[in-house]
């Protein structure tokens, strides 16, 4: 039936293609660029020049190679003590209005990005103007909406007038904090504040320039739960957009398949127009994101805004790169004929599935004992650790990783379970035909509930910058693992995150929200190194119901894209085995999701029977935390023979298969 329903959906697109000629019937598909930075370029002495080195105007190069749409930033006072430019005054009113008559004699369409603020407005800062800080209520509303007409009216006046226009710059948080701004713990009060002074910049957009189409610009491009969130409140609250904009980074915003899911729904749900109004150009992504874009049925793909793309698309000189026009080239010649238009692939979903029961060890100290002459035995022959495990039918080993374990706090100074220790162990669980849980720390030591410690080597990066470390760390680990012919089977991204990883930004304290994002970083750096690889969120609740059911409500809520649900078990900190059971049940029941009780030391047998019972065959198995360790897993002594614990396991394998 889906089937069907994207063929019909596909067919109608095509004949409005064939129609009106283009994707939109006032519109070509948008091939668009943000180059607020031109003024500042020209004013160091840089020299557009086209692909042939002949000077021209940047805007008459961009329009020759098909780019039809610029956007501008603007400012309120650019100019303010900690404004943009101080004593530079870019992307004030007087420098976008001379910038927009470029724009429009070269017969782009132009437009234009409200930020609302001195200096950048983005999800993590959304400062109020230095002019308005003592504004609140109404009186703050009626400058916003006194300042859009002004600015609107003066544009208009000089033949400029931007025929797109963003109420804001990507302001899923909310804008002009603190009255606008939204959080995961956001009241209807809150999101009331919000909408009202985005229906102000609406009501003066409307009055001034009422053909112009109204873009709302979240920085959500892969984030479906999130936009559908905030643009049900806009509908609720009356606000208008005639496009929906969003901010697509590799390192911010999911995989391109995660893209994909979200601009299909999207468009379908409320049936107007998609762009991907800020991406970073490059020769891999350009075609990739325009290609999703201009594949959404019925028109809806409005098209695509590289953001400051002047960085690649010329070189230091000024000069055009012509390798990179010809892809902006090519891409218009095919979207102009019809029967060369991409085709509708739906989202990849992942045919692959964890198999149970896991019985599973953790033997993240083995390298560090191996080197202190330990040698593993049972019944006094002498084996591999590995050989030993499964012979008793373990079929699972975890390993833990720091990012620099040799840092001057970090875990070891031998590098134990840093990325080239990991790597060895890795080979050899996957030559003795074993499963592999990579348990990413983000730290430098022991990460867990009482301390998450961001690694000394990114202790300077703060907010955005961070989010985009995890995401490289991530996916450059996975990728390292690839090509060592190792991948892990499944990934946890953090080490009983139950309040939150990388302290402080990634502290839970009165919102989830910073902590979110990290965690979506994680998940979509591995993802998008492969994306069969299972993903598991690991807390260490696993007898806490309540504060297990609120940090998963939170963290989905967010969009927070995993697959496994991952507890601790200590009975000392996590309550009764009657407590246990009751809580893996409930995940399991409200989540859907397979359960593993990831660490555990006592009650061995109980706690896999507890996990076989839950219900659906939804409780995957277990992993024995530092298994050959005599004070922890004690399944080997501190001769490293085994102990009569591990004759429990070719039992339990028996009995947890016949379920």
């Amino acid at each position: 039936m889906k089937t069907i329903k994207h063929l019909l959906q596909g067919i109608m697109g095509c004949l409005a293609f064939a129609l009106t000629g283009c994707h939109h019937a006032a519109q070509p598909y948008c091939i668009g660029a943000d180059i607020s930075f031109v003024p500042q370029h020209e004013a160091a002495g840089i020299v557009y020049k086209d692909t042939d080195g002949k000077e021209a105007d940047i805007c008459e190069i961009m329009a020759k190679y098909h780019f039809n749409t610029i956007r501008l930033r603007i400012f309120v006072n650019p100019e303010a003590e900690k404004g943009y430019a101080p004593g530079r005054g870019f992307c004030d009113l007087e420098h976008t209005l001379k910038m927009a008559q470029r724009i429009k004699k070269n017969g782009m369409e132009f437009a234009l990005d409200f930020h609302y603020s001195d200096t950048w407005a983005d999800p993590d800062k959304q400062f109020k103007p230095s002019a308005w800080k003592d504004l609140t209520g109404v009186q703050l509303e009626e400058k916003l909406y006194n300042y859009t007409k002004e600015v609107l009216t003066a544009l208009k006046d000089a033949k400029a007038a931007p025929g797109i226009i963003q109420i804001g710059n990507e302001i899923n948080h909310g804008m002009v904090w603190p009255e606008g701004k939204i959080d995961d713990n956001a009241t209807e009060e809150n999101w009331q504040a919000l909408m009202r002074l985005y229906k102000a910049g609406q009501k003066a957009v409307r009055e001034v320039l009422p053909q112009a189409k109204i873009q709302v610009h979240l920085a959500l491009g892969g984030e479906n739960l999130l936009c559908r969130e905030f643009l049900d409140h806009m509908i609720q609250a009356g606000a208008e957009f005639d496009i929906i904009g969003l901010s697509y980074y590799e390192q911010w915003h999911e995989t391109y398949n995660d893209l994909k899911a979200n601009l299909y729904d999207l468009t379908e749900r409320y049936q107007k127009p998609v762009c991907v109004c800020e991406y970073g150009a490059n020769p891999q992504n350009i075609r990739i994101i325009n290609d999703i874009v201009r594949s959404l049925p019925n028109g809806l793909g409005y098209g695509t805004m590289a953001w400051e793309p002047t960085g690649v698309l010329f070189d230091k000189s000024g000069k055009a790169e012509t390798e990179l026009f010809q892809i902006y080239e090519n891409m218009y010649r095919q979207y102009i004929q019809t029967n060369e238009q991409p085709h509708f692939v739906p989202p990849y979903t992942s045919q692959d599935s964890l198999q149970g029961p896991i019985i599973g060890a953790d033997i993240s100290w083995v390298p560090q004992q191996e080197k202190h002459g330990i040698r593993f035995s049972h019944q006094n022959i002498e084996k591999d650790v590995l050989e030993i495990l499964k012979e008793h039918h373990f079929n699972w080993i975890r390993w833990r990783l720091f990012v620099d374990p040799t840092a001057e706090n970090g875990y070891s100074k031998d590098g134990f379970c840093g990325l080239e220790s990991t790597l060895a162990m890795a080979k050899r669980i996957k030559k003795a035909g074993l499963k592999f849980l990579l348990d990413f720390h983000y730290s430098d030591t022991w990460a867990d509930p009482g301390k998450q410690f961001t690694p000394a080597s990114w202790k300077e990066i703060k907010g955005s910058a961070l989010e985009g470390q995890v995401y490289r760390y991530s996916n450059e680990t996975i990728h390292r693992f690839m090509k060592e012919g190792v991948c892990p089977d499944m990934v946890q991204i953090g080490n009983e995150i139950n309040h939150g990883m990388m302290w402080p930004q990634g502290k839970i304290e009165t919102s989830y929200e910073p902590f979110a994002v990290l965690l979506r970083c994680a998940s979509a750096g591995v993802r998008a190194a492969n994306p069969d690889i299972k993903i598991m969120v690991h807390i260490a609740c696993g007898g806490q119901n309540e504060e297990s059911v609120q940090f998963f409500d939170k963290i989905i809520s967010r969009d927070v894209k995993f697959d496994v649900i991952g507890q601790s078990y200590y009975p000392e900190y996590h309550g009764s085995l009657e407590e246990l059971e009751a809580n893996l049940k409930d995940l399991a029941k409200r989540y859907q999701k397979p359960i593993v009780v990831v660490e555990y030391q006592h009650f061995r047998k109980e706690v896999n029977e507890i996990v076989s019972r839950i219900p659906n065959g939804l409780g995957l198995g277990t992993f024995i935390w530092e298994a050959t360790s005599p004070m922890w897993g004690n399944l080997f002594d501190k001769t490293g023979q085994t102990t009569p614990y591990i004759n429990i396991y070719p039992e339990l394998n028996s009995t947890l298969n016949k379920n």
